[in-house]
């Protein structure tokens, strides 16, 4: 428990509420998680000096599923095709089926490159002064958008179907004050916690103890 309770930054360590106790109960993953909780040598453009990153969420991996699944069939068609080529001559030379094997395998890759890429630039992250989207849609654009805890009105959570709750994903929502940006995150791993994360944030917050 000891070993634990270091990881918590000393501005949390004093602060009597349940996220934290919670949180020193969770295991801290490496920057490759899906569901980081105070992540070391993390940082992202625009973070202050003294503030603190809490966790950082990223997709919830069977979101890519189908991905994968793309990626397997277009990898296996093309072997298909060209291990029946020399008893079936659809397109003539058996050149072509070479070409499509290269052609499946390339594209697969390209596939498989943006998923993960996309995954891992995707990113939510949630410090003690404010929450941080990060988007990625492809390769030429990303996008990024923030907003102070102070601004944070509501945040809610829904687990979409049988899928959402047995693998616990599910998209949170946060609505700021104003015209502010609204927040619409999908299919985030263990959205009631991180719900409840925020929620006590910003209740901390308001008390002035962070």
């Amino acid at each position: 428990m000891m070993r634990k309770k270091k990881r918590i930054p000393n501005k949390f360590s004093k602060v009597d509420k349940s996220f934290v106790n919670r949180l020193l109960l969770e295991e801290s993953h490496g920057p490759l998680s899906s569901y980081s909780i105070f992540p070391k040598k993390v940082d992202f453009y625009g973070k202050d000096p003294g503030e603190e990153i809490v966790l950082i969420a990223r997709t919830h991996w069977i979101y890519f599923v189908p991905n994968i699944f793309l990626t397997i069939l277009i990898l296996i068609v093309p072997f298909f095709f060209l291990a029946l080529s020399d008893q079936i001559e659809l397109l003539g030379s058996k050149t072509i089926y070479i070409g499509m094997v290269i052609a499946g395998m390339v594209l697969a890759l390209n596939v498989a490159i943006t998923t993960i890429l996309k995954w891992y630039y995707t990113v939510n992250i949630v410090t003690d002064q404010r929450i941080v989207v990060i988007r990625m849609e492809n390769a030429f654009y990303h996008s990024y958008a923030e907003a102070q805890l102070e601004k944070i009105e509501d945040v809610t959570h829904t687990n979409i179907g049988i899928i959402g709750n047995f693998f616990d994903a599910g998209d949170v929502h946060i609505d700021t004050a104003g015209h502010g940006v609204d927040f619409h995150l999908k299919m985030l791993p263990r959205p009631r916690e991180l719900q409840d994360v925020i929620n006590d944030l910003l209740e901390i917050k308001q008390k002035g103890d962070i």
